[in-house]
């Protein structure tokens, strides 16, 4: 299994979107963005979307050079069309403008419409909660028709449908989720399928509805199930209502899906209610209570939101970054293919 830093797989997949032709800012931001992924521990949205990202740009599906623009606005919302460019390059925009907005008036709502792939929303939230703000967000999928099945059925319905929220946290790191309201992000099942590895129990049906735990069943007409059945599947529904209905994209069963994302992001000030030191020192003293709470056995230390993914960057970033052989080798196939050395 190849392990490479941070800094030498950040240049070499800026590298890959550029030979794609792609803007060095734009290659810069997404190739950051997907590393960030695979720091914080979630290789299911790092450099493993490579190859499909430069195929969309191939196809047109995604334009690097699509204006990102603010196209109705309010003092405290905003509707902004990604021109289909990068979901991340879309969605740090969309920060930038919810923050601005709650620094002035408390609160924001921003959709993005028009939107490639995101990526992993725990970043954008973070951004927002790093500046003393709490972020909330949301995202509905890119497959018309869905993969994921309602509760209770086995057909296609839903995307993935992942939800984000942060706050403020101690020493700088905030306290955040990031999950699908499926079972698990889509792309954990390719990094299963990578590693050779059988899914967990609960996560997958195949074509004929039967549950199954070979990932490369999802390939060949599988569905997922929803994470906590019938509270995952409602907050699903909730997702492609929200920001599917907001961004203008629609929940993806209905038969003019656009297979682009939706995504809403709200921003709010802390210190409109209570001053953000207070709300840290808040936060501090409750998590110093939460993990002295009795551990169950088997138990070696209760970890709060977000704790897992801040101390998989810190290793990471200081021991490299471990990659399956084939993510890696799909990464060099498609370099080569550009035109790039890859040794």
């Amino acid at each position: 299994m190849p392990i490479i830093s941070a800094s030498e797989l950040t240049r070499r997949v800026r590298d890959v979107f550029g030979a794609a032709d792609c803007p060095e800012h734009v290659s810069g931001r997404v190739a950051e963005s997907l590393v960030e992924a695979n720091l914080t521990g979630h290789d299911s949205h790092g450099v493993i979307r490579v190859p499909y990202y430069v195929r969309s740009v191939q196809s047109g599906r995604i334009q690097p050079r699509g204006e990102i623009r603010i196209v109705r606005e309010s003092a405290t919302t905003a509707s902004l069309d990604c021109g289909h460019n990068f979901g991340q390059v879309g969605a740090a925009r969309g920060v930038e403008v919810a923050v601005a907005k709650a620094q002035e008036h408390d609160i924001a709502v921003v959709a993005l419409e028009r939107c490639g792939h995101v990526g992993r929303l725990g970043e954008y939230v973070v951004m927002a909660a790093q500046q003393g703000l709490m972020g909330l967000m949301a995202c509905n999928g890119l497959s018309q028709g869905g993969i994921v099945a309602p509760f209770g059925g086995i057909g296609r319905a839903l995307g993935t449908n992942p939800i984000a929220w942060a706050v403020p946290g101690v020493e700088g790191k905030p306290i955040f989720l990031d999950y699908a309201t499926s079972a698990c992000a889509q792309g954990k099942i390719q990094v299963a399928a990578d590693k050779g590895q059988e899914l967990p129990e609960g996560w997958l049906l195949d074509k004929n509805g039967q549950p199954t735990r070979d990932p490369h069943d999802q390939f060949d007409g599988g569905v997922m199930l929803p994470f906590a059945q019938h509270k995952g599947y409602a907050m699903s529904v909730l997702v492609e209502l929200l920001a599917g209905g907001l961004s203008g994209a629609g929940p993806a069963l209905l038969p003019d899906y656009p297979r682009v994302q939706g995504a809403m992001l709200i921003a709010l000030r802390i210190d409109a209610f209570q001053p953000v030191d207070a709300f840290r020192e808040m936060a501090a003293e409750f998590s110093r209570l939460l993990k002295t709470t009795p551990r169950a056995p088997g138990c070696e230390e209760i970890l709060l939101p977000g704790e897992p993914e801040w101390r998989s960057k810190e290793k990471r970033g200081s021991e490299g970054i471990p990659l399956p052989q084939k993510t890696w080798d799909r990464l060099q196939e498609t370099a080569v293919s550009l035109g790039l050395e890859w040794d």
